[in-house]
């Protein structure tokens, strides 16, 4: 019984240090990993971790023999690290949030905050993703404060030129 416990809390040291230094074990994972990325440190210690402690409980609880123990910490295990998996495969290769860059605001409507001098920066306010957003502004020609304004082109980190819309 002792030998469950033992994997069962080496593993969940080795869980917890991979959860958050980083997965130091993935590079041995995947040498042995036969599955096509299907195996991760995440996956194996999860299922180690679960062999054992269900393997421990059956034997502590319950007269089965070790062959028994043994046989419901794998099917516990398999369920266990499949689920690991599915969570880890999902987090990873899931949708993530796009990046606002400054190409995000060319085409978008704007409004004056700050006037527009002919050949100076003025201010402007538009909202991308949900965010409101205030950009340094060039234009052609004088824009008053209030006016509206499409962004045409980005000129660097945080400046764009606009042009006045028409109304």
């Amino acid at each position: 019984m002792l030998i469950f416990w033992v994997i069962a809390g080496v593993a969940l040291l080795l869980l917890v240090l991979t959860v958050t230094l980083g997965d130091f074990l993935d590079g041995a994972v995947e040498a042995i990993d036969v599955t096509g990325g299907y195996l991760s440190s995440t996956v194996v210690l999860s299922f180690l971790a679960t062999f054992g402690i269900v393997g421990g409980l059956l034997l502590a609880t319950t007269d089965v023999s070790v062959l028994v123990a043994s046989l419901g910490g794998v099917v516990a295990g398999a369920l266990v690290g499949a689920g690991a998996g599915a969570a880890t495969r999902s987090l990873t290769d899931g949708p993530t949030a796009h990046q606002i860059t400054s190409s995000d605001y060319v085409g978008l409507a704007a409004t004056v905050t700050t006037s527009i001098p002919a050949g100076g920066l003025g201010q402007i306010s538009l909202v991308v993703a949900g965010q409101s957003t205030a950009l340094a502004a060039r234009a052609d020609g004088p824009v008053p404060t209030g006016a509206g304004v499409t962004v045409v082109a980005s000129l660097g980190p945080g400046v764009v030129k606009v042009a006045t819309t028409l109304s």
